[in-house]
């Protein structure tokens, strides 16, 4: 097993409903003795002031944009000027939101390490975990197509706020009920109604429950770091791969315990005397 001794948080501030203090404070909490800090926004800040850097930082986010579902993007894909001025935007803009754009997880994995400190991106026992509104997805070879991801576990780890949301499936009955709806020509009404009907069966944007959510998946980015297995078979584990709305909010929210057993014992196991530098 591998030991950690400092966790990196990147906060995302384009999701204000997420509590990131309170998510270090659940991770110091499982993990004794790991040394746990808050950190700004990797990109905007590392850019913020250098026109050059943001517009060279921009490029390599456009060129990360999935453009067609059914088709891997290709490495190192030409940037198109519009994409990189969208993101130029996004990056100066705190409160800009990327919903509906999917991005290649292998792509900003690159564009993250480039950012990470050299000398602890080279340390095996220290774990970067990054929070982002982008919805992040992987080419699945088999089905051919790209799928959402909530969680990226690497080295960085990335935490998709709008993967949370968009990544588990909703109930059967919501799509069925929606792709009426809009056939009979109610798509705004449609929206409303459903919104309402379903109301708690699953995550929103502005969800309360979002914090709880993220806690379970950073501490998914530590056991993968510790363990190479990221995802507990146990439904009521906080480690649980959940694929349904139900099953996230019945592994984060609603299970009589936080972590299983097993995990929790791992959890356990990984102590260093070393003090947790709040910042």
């Amino acid at each position: 097993m591998t030991a950690i001794s400092s966790i990196y948080v990147y906060v995302e501030p384009r999701c204000a409903v997420v509590d990131y203090d309170d998510v270090a404070a659940h991770v110091r909490q499982n993990l004794p003795g790991v040394a746990v800090s808050l950190r700004g926004r990797i990109l905007e800040d590392s850019v913020a002031g250098d026109s050059a850097a943001a517009r060279q930082l921009a490029t390599a986010l456009a060129g990360a944009k999935v453009r067609k579902l059914g088709e891997p993007a290709p490495r190192r894909q030409k940037s198109l000027p519009g994409e990189v001025e969208y993101e130029l935007r996004r990056l100066a803009n705190p409160d800009g939101q990327a919903y509906g754009l999917l991005y290649d997880a292998g792509a900003m994995l690159e564009v993250y390490r480039g950012f990470l400190p050299e000398m602890e991106a080279r340390r095996q026992d220290t774990l970067h975990v990054i929070f982002t509104n982008q919805l992040i997805g992987n080419w699945d070879a088999a089905d051919k197509r790209y799928h959402a991801r909530t969680v990226i576990c690497s080295s960085p780890s990335i935490i998709s706020l709008s993967g949370l949301v968009e990544a588990p499936a909703r109930e059967p009955g919501y799509y069925l009920a929606r792709r009426s709806s809009e056939a009979l020509g109610f798509q705004e009404e449609a929206k409303m109604e459903l919104a309402r009907f379903f109301a708690g069966d699953y995550l929103t944007f502005d969800d309360s429950r979002m914090t709880e959510a993220a806690k379970g998946y950073v501490m998914a980015a530590a056991s993968y770091r510790m363990t190479g297995e990221a995802f507990c078979a146990d439904p009521d584990c906080g480690l649980f791969n959940a694929h349904w709305q139900r099953e996230l909010i019945r592994a984060q929210l609603g299970g009589p315990y936080e972590y299983c057993e097993p995990h929790s014992r791992v959890f356990r196991q990984c102590k260093t005397t070393q003090e947790a530098p709040w910042r």
